[in-house]
């Protein structure tokens, strides 16, 4: 009798063994199939990664004159964003060289390992806006070549148009820099912003950069005032 219970405490043993080996291999294959972060699933940015450059080499990019500009307040000059940039450089080897050019733009020289730095600094900044926008009721999609952004404001959103124009401002500066590290040409990069209320479909703003020129009230954010 006293055999028969220590197989059977064995076999409980090899059962309760393999029960926990089955339910690890469902957990890590669920996730595999469905991601912890499934409410980001189709909205998360992945930039494709076109530009290849071998070991010990370089290879420089052109960025366009209004990103320089994006880079600045009103009291700051090009030459003020590259000396910012240059500080910023130093111990950490962002770059190898950047330069102004007479025409506004800004040229930056990188190696492979400091382009995918600067990809994947872009794609971080702005897959974390669209993770707290979600929070706060405010959905914001990407398409896939990355020249159209489009924001939907929720039923009870809870983020004014001053703190919208913050996020915007991080995300069309991060969808430039990647288009511009990307190989486009500084005067082909530009990026559609869609601002628009689920609750009654009204399209708040609808403008393309650079050259965009909007300016949305208070009023006409909450649907107070309709926009002419």
């Amino acid at each position: 009798m006293e055999k028969i219970k220590r197989a059977l405490g064995y076999i409980s043993m090899a059962v309760m063994i393999l029960v926990l080996l089955y339910v690890k291999y469902a957990y890590e294959r669920g996730l595999e199939l469905w991601p912890v972060n499934t409410k980001l699933l189709h909205d998360k940015v992945r930039v494709e990664r076109k530009i290849k450059i071998p070991e010990g080499e370089t290879m420089e990019f052109i960025q366009p004159a209004f990103l320089v500009g994006l880079s600045h307040s009103s009291t700051e000059t090009p030459e003020d964003v590259l000396e910012d940039l240059e500080e910023g450089n130093y111990g950490h080897e962002l770059y190898e060289e950047a330069k102004l050019n007479e025409d506004g733009t800004l040229s930056m020289t990188v190696t492979g390992k400091q382009l995918e730095n600067w990809i994947s600094t872009s794609e971080e900044a702005i897959n974390k806006r669209i993770e707290d926008g979600w929070d706060k009721g405010l959905e914001i999609k990407i398409n896939k070549e990355l020249t159209k952004v489009t924001y939907i404001l929720k039923e009870g959103c809870e983020i004014t148009s001053l703190e919208w124009a913050m996020y915007a401002q991080v995300i069309i500066g991060c969808l430039f820099e990647i288009q511009s590290f990307t190989g486009i040409a500084p005067e082909d990069c530009h990026v559609r912003e869609v601002v628009k209320r689920e609750s009654d479909g009204v399209v708040l703003i609808d403008a393309v950069s650079p050259g965009a020129n909007y300016k949305v009230t208070d009023s006409q954010w909450y649907g107070e005032e309709e926009i002419e």
